[in-house]
């Protein structure tokens, strides 16, 4: 559910109060903002939330035997388990902290197709789709020999299913599609999408930044194999973004970066990596980003029980 969507009538002016930079006037004229597509604006309580962190807990996480550090790991991990919960992941094990959803596919095509793509496969990414979800599959295709190939978009400007159907084979390594279209908010048919790559043995990673704002999202439900989304666009901070993945792919996959918290132990004779998710989270992670996304999620489920109970 989706206080937004929901049907029922909700307090737009209550509503608005939560955003303070709304509280302006531009041009002479009370602030009107649409460009949520490109970033969404923040709610008082997300605000909160990184100030209270750098003011009362700023410490690093998993590393210090002290107060501080303990209070920034415990704020950080139950973030993580509130983005699992918000998706219905099957573990936070799997929710993966980077620094947008930019990052999180450069890291599937990079980690991912360095040991699953071979000189002749296909990656099928959607006609529509934001270059973040083009260029990265283009430069991992471009290094293994595997090749992009655009999927047709129809006259609704959804994905065109029967076009899409005709090209998938065994050499369909790779789909990468686009939840909702961030330039004409069409809503891509990811189930049916899902299923048909599946039955050829390809694996499916879904573009949701555009979408986990809107919508519920049940990654059980859908059984995508990656899902990827960005905090900045779900009333959360920039610079952090989320990426899902099938518990089976995190673990054959090789790390992105090295050092920090993925390090399990180091020695110039071996290192061997940390467990799932922390063997893709190299340095110090967006500590207080991840604590305003897990406020931004707070806040999301409180208009939800609102509009529930309206």
């Amino acid at each position: 559910m989706n206080a937004f969507n929901s049907g029922k009538p909700f307090d737009a002016e209550k509503i608005r109060a939560d955003f303070p930079i709304l509280h302006q006037q531009v041009n002479g004229q009370p602030l009107v903002y649409f460009d949520n597509a490109a970033t969404t604006q923040k709610p008082n309580c997300v605000i909160d939330a990184i100030a209270d962190y750098y003011r009362q807990d700023n410490s690093n996480v998993h590393r210090g035997a002290h107060t501080l550090a303990d209070r920034a790991t415990v704020k950080f991990e139950a973030a993580r388990d509130k983005v699992a919960q918000f998706l219905n992941a099957p573990s936070s094990k799997q929710i993966i902290w980077t620094r947008g959803t930019t990052e999180s596919i450069n890291l599937v095509a990079a980690c991912w197709g360095r040991i699953h793509l071979q000189p002749g496969d296909r990656i099928l990414v959607s006609a529509m789709e934001h270059h973040s979800n083009i260029v990265p599959w283009q430069l991992i295709a471009e290094k293994m020999g595997a090749v992009v190939e655009p999927i047709p978009v129809d006259a609704t400007g959804t994905i065109n299913i029967l076009a899409f159907d005709a090209m998938l084979n065994a050499k369909v390594k790779m789909v990468a599609v686009g939840h909702v279209s961030n330039a004409m908010g069409s809503i891509n048919p990811i189930e049916k999408i899902i299923t048909l790559a599946q039955a050829v043995g390809a694996r499916v990673l879904i573009d949701g930044a555009q979408a986990v704002s809107h919508f519920a999202v049940d990654l059980q439900k859908l059984n995508c194999d990656f899902y990827v989304f960005s905090a900045h666009k779900l009333f959360g901070p920039t610079g952090l973004g989320v990426l899902y993945g099938k518990k089976e792919l995190l673990e054959s996959m090789p790390p992105y970066q090295g050092g920090g918290e993925m390090i399990e132990s180091v020695s110039f004779a071996k290192t061997t990596f940390n467990q799932l998710p922390y063997k893709f989270e190299a340095g110090t992670p967006d500590i207080a980003g991840a604590i305003g996304l897990g406020a931004a999620i707070d806040y999301l489920n409180q208009l939800d029980r609102e509009a529930a109970s309206a």
